[in-house]
């Protein structure tokens, strides 16, 4: 049986999820102050905190610079410019292609992966979630 080669990941920002989290953060907190105003005429001092929940939900969902590194026996994730790396077991919940969603056990921590952000690991990177011995994927 071959073994799934090494393979190393920096996991980088994605910019436009994060617009559209906060999009959606928009969206709720929009509808949630129409829904107190129009029960309440007085809680029109509300659309004051309506952004104060946008901004939140732009600083909340930066994801930091991580780096998944596979050694052919176990996976491994580190805050990129750390040394200290915690190993890890990978599971990828959602697959879309070219946008995986693996969790990181213990965690659990979401790495948001897409293939244009990683085009020069993307094979290696693919094979190792999947294909890899028992380490790097589970089901």
């Amino acid at each position: 049986m071959r073994r799934t080669p090494p393979v190393v990941v920096h996991v980088l920002p994605e910019p436009a999820m994060r617009t559209r989290i906060a999009l959606i953060a928009a969206l709720i907190s929009a509808g949630l102050v129409v829904a107190a105003v129009s029960h309440w005429p007085y809680a029109w001092p509300a659309w004051l905190a309506a952004p104060l929940l946008v901004c939140w939900a732009w600083r909340t969902s930066a994801i930091p610079l991580r780096c998944t590194r596979w050694d052919g026996d176990a996976s491994w994730l580190a805050e990129d410019g750390r040394h200290h790396e915690t190993a890890v077991q990978l599971a990828v919940l959602i697959d879309i292609d070219h946008r995986p969603l693996p969790r990181a056990m213990p965690g659990p921590l979401w790495l948001a992966l897409s293939r244009a952000r990683q085009p020069a690991s993307w094979g290696a990177l693919r094979a190792t979630l999947f294909a890899a011995p028992g380490g790097a994927l589970s089901r």
